[in-house]
């Protein structure tokens, strides 16, 4: 299936990139390879997909999300939203401000 047909919150393996030369070879600079896991998190009525892979949230247009082939990895889709915070050990989140607990806009 095209990337653009993937399903919110569902992770699969990338199989095929198949657009023009530089943006496949600036797609595999970010990370998007044969066989690497990304997961979709939203899509618009335009065919954009924004998703992640390698830890990175990439958007991209209709046509390229249409060249990008994928398979499903059988596994269940993510649940939950992402708010902005990260846990990180010892259950302290992060907000997005500064180390001093500052926001910034």
């Amino acid at each position: 299936m095209k990337l653009n047909e993937g399903e919110i919150g569902r992770t699969y393996l990338v199989k095929n990139v198949t657009t023009d030369a530089a943006i496949t070879r600036r797609l595999e600079a970010l990370g998007v390879n044969e066989m690497t896991p990304i997961t979709v998190l939203n899509k618009k009525g335009s065919g954009s997909v924004i998703f992640k892979v390698r830890g990175t949230r990439l958007a991209v247009g209709r046509r390229i999300s249409e060249g990008i082939t994928v398979e499903e990895t059988g596994g269940a889709p993510e649940t939950g939203r992402n708010t902005g915070s990260e846990s990180i050990p010892g259950g302290k989140h992060t907000n997005g401000g500064g180390t001093d607990g500052r926001q910034y806009k």
